[in-house]
C-alpha cells in the first residue's frame, strides 16, 4: 500500500464504469477506474478536458451512480445504496463544491445566510465570519451572490463546505475562475481542512494545486493513467492563419474615420448599490483596442474585468461615461460576439449545431462551413460534433462557445476568462485561435487572471479595485 494510504482510506474505487446514452450511442465517461484515496488528505484528480475528472467527482458525492463496478465512500457502497442514502451522505458526510461557481447557490439569499443554512442553528455567526475572512472575503457577506464576481462566488462557495463541517470535501475545478493569490488562500484553506481530519479531493488542472496536493490521481480518456507513463501530449497551437480561414469581407462602416478603433471606452463608472453601502465595480475606466489587436484585461478576481466587458458587450449600463463599439451590420455577430463565464449554449441543439448557429442565422452556412470545420478541428471539438453540451466536459463546452463566437469573424470578440476550464496545452490552443482572429482584422479582448499568458497577448492591460493602471 502506498504510503499515503497508510493513514487510512476514506473512497475506494474498484472497477467504475459510467457510461451516459447518447444519439449517436452510449458516451462511456470512465472506464474500468480502480484505485484508492487517502483519508485526511488533499488529493488532486487530474487530467485533460474530458477526461471523467467530473464524472468521478458526482459518483464520490453521491449525486450519480457507477454502470459498474464499486465506490466506497467512508464505508457506504455508492451505487447500491438507495437513492435516500445517497441523499444523505450529500447532505451530512460530503459537501460538493460545482464547477459553475453560480452553481452553488439560491439567488435570493446573502452570503451569509448560504453560510448559516449550510452550518446549522448551532455554528455560532463569528466562527462564519471568521471563515470568509480567511478567504478574503468577508466584505461579501450580506450580498448576494449576483453581486459577486466569479471569483468571489467561487470562494463563498467553499465557505459553505467548511461551514457545513462535512468529512469529505470535494470540488470541482475551484480555482478555475481565480487569480493566482485567491487560489493560495484556498489551497490553505484545504490544508487546514485536512489537518482538522477533512478528506479533501479536487478535479484540477491547476498546477498549482496539482504541487500542493498530497495524492494524485490521473485520468485519460477515463482511464487511470499507467504509473510513470506519458499522456497525451499538450496540443500543440497552430501557427496563425495555417488552420483557419476567415472569409473575406470589406471593411465596416464603423470603421470609416475611427483609425481602426474597434473598443473606446471613456470616463466609464459603474456602481452597484446595497443598502447604505455602495461597491464601485468600475472607477473612471478609459480603454482603447484596435483592429487587430488580441488585448488581456489582468487583475484579481473583483477588479472589475467581467463589468467591463459586460458594459462593452451591451449586457450592462454604465452609470458614466460611453462606450463606442462596431455597428451596423446586418449580420448578427458579425459586430460584436460575446463569450461570457456561463457561456450560453443551447442544450437543444448538438455541438456543431451551436458552432453553426450564428452561421445559419446569417444564411452563410456554406460559405462559413471551411471555417467552422476548422475551429471544431482546431479546438478538438470535430469528433464531439454530433454530442449535446451535457454530454461535453465543461472545458469543452467552454471551446464550444468560443468557436461559436467566431464564426462570423466578428468586428470586436469580447470573452470572459475563455481559458478559465482548460489546462496549459489548450490554453496556449485558444490564445493561438484568437492570434488567429485578430490577424484577419477582428479585435478580440479577454478577461483573464493567468498571468502566464499575457506574452501570448499583444497587449495587456491591468485592472485593480474597478480602475485601470498603466498597459504593459
Amino acid at each position: 500500500m502506498p504510503a499515503d494510504l497508510a493513514r487510512g482510506t476514506a473512497i475506494l474505487f474498484d472497477g467504475v464504469v459510467r457510461s451516459y446514452p447518447a444519439p449517436t450511442g452510449a458516451v462511456r465517461a470512465l472506464r474500468d477506474v480502480t484505485g484508492a484515496l487517502p483519508r485526511a488528505a488533499v488529493s488532486a484528480v487530474v487530467g485533460p478536458s474530458g477526461s471523467g475528472k467530473s464524472s468521478l467527482l458526482r459518483i464520490i458525492a453521491g449525486m450519480d451512480r457507477p454502470s459498474s463496478g464499486s465506490v466506497a465512500v467512508e464505508g457506504l457502497d455508492v451505487g447500491a445504496a438507495s437513492a435516500r442514502a445517497r441523499r444523505r451522505l450529500l447532505r451530512d458526510v460530503v459537501g460538493y463544491v460545482y464547477q459553475r461557481p453560480a452553481a452553488n447557490f439560491l439567488t435570493d439569499l446573502t452570503v451569509a445566510q448560504h453560510l448559516r443554512m449550510a452550518a446549522g442553528a448551532d455554528r455560532d455567526g463569528d466562527d462564519l465570519l471568521a471563515i470568509l475572512r480567511k478567504l478574503g472575503i468577508e466584505d461579501r457577506a450580506d450580498h448576494r451572490p449576483e453581486e459577486l464576481s466569479g471569483g468571489e462566488q467561487q470562494r463563498a462557495a467553499f465557505a459553505q463546505a467548511l461551514a457545513s463541517g462535512a468529512r469529505v470535501v470535494v470540488a470541482d475545478e475551484p480555482t478555475a475562475e481565480l487569480d493566482r493569490g485567491s487560489s493560495a488562500l484556498v489551497i490553505e484553506r484545504l490544508h487546514d481542512l485536512a489537518a482538522d481530519g477533512v478528506t479533501v479531493v479536487i478535479a484540477t488542472h491547476d498546477p498549482d494545486v496539482i504541487a500542493a496536493a498530497e495524492h494524485r490521481l490521473e485520468l485519460e480518456h477515463g482511464r487511470v493513467r499507467e504509473a510513470g507513463g506519458r499522456g497525451s501530449p499538450d496540443p500543440e497551437a497552430p501557427a496563425p492563419g495555417t488552420v483557419l480561414r476567415w472569409p473575406g469581407r470589406d471593411l465596416p462602416t464603423w470603421m470609416a474615420g475611427s483609425g481602426g478603433a474597434a473598443l473606446e471606452v471613456v470616463g466609464v463608472s459603474k456602481a452597484y448599490g446595497h443598502g447604505d453601502e455602495i461597491v464601485h465595480a468600475l472607477r473612471d475606466v478609459s480603454l482603447v483596442a484596435g483592429a487587430g489587436e488580441l488585448v488581456g484585461l489582468v487583475g484579481r478576481s473583483g477588479s472589475g474585468k467581467t463589468t467591463l466587458l459586460n458594459i462593452a458587450g451591451g449586457w450592462e449600463r454604465a452609470d458614466e461615461g460611453s462606450v463606442s463599439v462596431p455597428s451596423g451590420s446586418s449580420t448578427p455577430w458579425a459586430d460584436v460576439a460575446y463569450v461570457p463565464q456561463r457561456l450560453g449554449l443551447m442544450d437543444e441543439l448538438r455541438i456543431r449545431e451551436n458552432v453553426e448557429y450564428p452561421a445559419r442565422l446569417a444564411g452563410q452556412l456554406e460559405e462559413r462551413r471551411p471555417l467552422i470545420d476548422g475551429l471544431l478541428q482546431t479546438l478538438g471539438l470535430d469528433e464531439l460534433g454530433e454530442r449535446y453540451p451535457r454530454e461535453a466536459s465543461l472545458g469543452e463546452q467552454q471551446r464550444t462557445a468560443l468557436a461559436r463566437a467566431l464564426v462570423m469573424g466578428p468586428a470586436l470578440l469580447l470573452a470572459d476568462e475563455p481559458t478559465g476550464h482548460q489546462d496549459a496545452g489548450w490554453s496556449r490552443r485558444i490564445l493561438a485561435v484568437l492570434a488567429d482572429a485578430a490577424a484577419s482584422g477582428s479585435c478580440c479582448v479577454i478577461a483573464t487572471h493567468d498571468a502566464e499568458l499575457a506574452p501570448l497577448l499583444h497587449r495587456v492591460v491591468a485592472m485593480a479595485d474597478g480602475a485601470i493602471g498603466s498597459p504593459a
